[in-house]
């Protein structure tokens, strides 16, 4: 067995290091002992391995390591997840080191316990620990690229990284490090990436600007108030920059006196903070490519906060607090995102669009869910045409995809008219929504520029009135099936009385619901279930229990809507009366039909009651 070179006892349910077998094995050079039951390393362990290079001994018990316990020579060891505290000086000797593995163990300072002189190290792994600091002689390894120290206790980096000079990838996520000082990263220039999520860092004190070839800085879950892009001026190769989760109220733009800012992000993630305003500070990111801006406070964007952005392809303004998107269609002043293909904007307080996308002449998809649009403008995609930049359709044209789920257009009486006019624009609008009964929604009141309920700003509104239904005899036909009465998602059947369906006695009412077929427009993308208002059990609605009526809205010359409107009392009040008189009326004829289906209740049980059944 002397030409053995490789032993492995992983996941066996060894004790103790098989020390007397090394005599019988003594060229080995790597030794897998991982995810046994070892609890101990005596001096004895490995000294008949003079050859052994490569010492894995993670994921076991060990506690205690004997000094001088591990071979000179070792040129990797892993001694990750195990219950060490302290090395014991064990590998302060280990001149021939490359990579180390500290992990998930109980050190609380390394300090003088790594090696003292180490010219190949290029790796160390210490995170998952109790490590108060971080260990000074750090400086002293020239060839040291990697460092992972996160989920540590490390309040400040005091320097100690100062001269890594070939530092290439840090993480010090999940630690207690509440402030950055501009000689942390001194000599640090061949940094990569460097992670300092979920610590509770207010301030980055210029720290960053020695670190001219970092490309990826992750800044999540802190305590950042402001952010100012002077931060970064100069780092030509930062690309990725996360900013989400921090406390941000305020951004600040590159200096004004800048020529040339330096500024290369492509990706800027600034979710969940607590912006009100973006004080065009992103305007000078022109090479930027994803801009996340969901769950901050948003209330409006300017015409020049996008300035510049040419080159912008997803925008995330979901979870904020707009009223419009206006100012993306002012081509004029700038706000201009010639090549932005993705936008989602839901969960705002969108009411109307009107010329929000012609800003945006590639858009291809828009998710508007979860606001309050109940109008379209008929010019809304007249300017915008989704164009396919990837993949083998690269360069050709496709369909642009709005998603208006949960808004109440969907619910409108004109959604077929809707989504025929924006497929004539190559515009295909999907989405789902729970809606009220069709003779309880709304319905544009005048013909103007929009398709769907644009409400007159100018002229109180007045409750829609149900048809008013003429008082017919008691007429069996009339009674809905209990399959009939579950015509709503959410609903439960809990009367165990007749339901009566509504038969409309007016013709004229009737006669508004002809000509459109809107149950049965089949073109229509947008799903839209009927459900009642304030979760009634039983849903009464015309275009499910009468034939099948179709709204055609009352159309008023537009003029009417500009104009100055003067309102008389004694008109208004006329028109009170008329409702309370109509009210008055269906209380009058609900009554009668409980009286009637009490008498039919009685005279079915009496009738039942007479019956009786002889026996010879």
């Amino acid at each position: 067995m002397t030409k053995v070179t490789y032993v492995s006892f992983a996941d066996t349910a060894i004790d103790a290091v098989p020390g007397h077998l090394w005599k019988y094995m003594p060229n080995i050079q790597t030794a897998d002992l991982g995810r046994a039951k070892i609890k101990d390393i005596l001096t004895d362990s490995f000294e008949d391995l003079q050859n052994l290079r490569n010492l894995v001994l993670s994921g076991n018990l060990i506690a205690r390591i004997d000094k001088n316990s591990i071979p000179a020579q070792i040129e990797r060891l892993h001694l990750g997840r195990n219950k060490i505290y302290n090395l014991n000086n064990t590998i302060t000797g280990l001149r021939n080191l490359r990579w180390i593995f500290l992990n998930t163990n109980e050190f609380e300072d390394l300090e003088g316990q790594l090696p003292y002189e180490a010219p190949n190290l290029n790796m160390i792994h210490a995170s998952q620990n109790r490590l108060k600091s971080i260990p000074h002689q750090l400086s002293d390894y020239p060839r040291l690229e990697n460092l992972f120290l996160s989920q540590n206790e490390i309040t400040s980096l005091d320097g100690a990284l100062a001269g890594c000079r070939e530092l290439q990838r840090l993480e010090l996520k999940s630690n207690l490090i509440h402030t950055l000082t501009a000689n942390d990263f001194l000599q640090c220039e061949l940094l990569d990436t460097l992670e300092l999520a979920n610590n509770q860092i207010t301030s980055l004190n210029n720290s960053l600007i020695p670190l001219k070839r970092l490309t990826n800085l992750k800044m999540e879950y802190n305590q950042l108030t402001e952010f100012s892009f002077s931060e970064i001026v100069g780092l030509e190769r930062l690309i990725t920059l996360d900013l989400s989760y921090n406390q941000i109220s305020k951004l600040v733009g590159p200096a004004s006196n800048l020529v040339e800012p330096n500024i290369r992000l492509t990706d800027l993630n600034l979710e969940h903070n607590s912006l009100e305003v973006l004080n065009a500070a992103l305007s000078g990111l022109s090479e930027l490519l994803r801009l996340k801006l969901a769950y901050n406070k948003l209330k409006r964007i300017s015409p020049d906060d996008f300035i510049n952005l040419d080159q912008l392809r997803l925008l995330d303004i979901s979870h904020n607090q707009l009223k419009t998107l206006e100012e993306m269609s002012q081509v004029e002043l700038t706000t201009y995102l010639p090549r932005l293909v993705e936008l989602n904007a839901t969960h705002n307080h969108l009411t109307i669009l009107d010329r929000d996308f012609h800003g945006l002449p590639v858009l291809c998809d828009a998710d508007l869910s979860s606001n309050q649009i109940s109008a379209i403008g008929r010019e809304l995609v007249t300017k915008t045409r989704c164009k396919i930049e990837h993949g083998v359709h690269d360069g050709t044209w496709g369909t642009l995809k709005v998603v208006l789920t949960d808004n109440p257009i969907l619910c409108d009486a004109a959604l077929p008219e809707i989504t025929a006019e924006m497929e004539t624009y190559h515009t295909k609008v999907t989405g789902v929504s729970y809606c009220p009964p069709l003779n309880e929604q709304p319905t544009t009141a005048k013909a103007n520029a929009y398709l769907g309920f644009l409400p007159d700003p100018t002229v109180p509104s007045v409750p829609v009135i149900p048809p008013l239904y003429a008082k017919s005899a008691y007429d069996s036909s009339l009674i809905l099936t209990k399959t009939e009465r579950l015509e709503t998602p959410n609903q439960i059947e809990t009367k165990p009385y007749p339901v009566l369906r509504d038969s409309p006695a007016d013709q004229k009412r009737a006669d508004q619901f002809q000509n459109q077929h809107v149950d049965n427009y089949e073109g229509r993308q947008a799903e839209v279930i009927q459900q009642t208002l304030n979760d009634q059990p039983i849903a009464i609605t015309l275009h499910k229990s009468a034939p099948s009526y179709n709204v055609t809205p009352e159309v008023v010359d537009p003029k009417v809507n500009i104009s100055t409107t003067i309102f008389d009392p004694i008109t208004q009040g006329q028109v009170i009366n008329k409702l309370a008189s109509e009210i008055e009326e269906l209380k009058i004829r609900i009554e009668e039909i409980s009286a009637q289906n009490e008498r039919f209740f009685n005279k079915t049980m009496l009738e039942q009651s007479n019956l009786t059944v002889k026996v010879p």
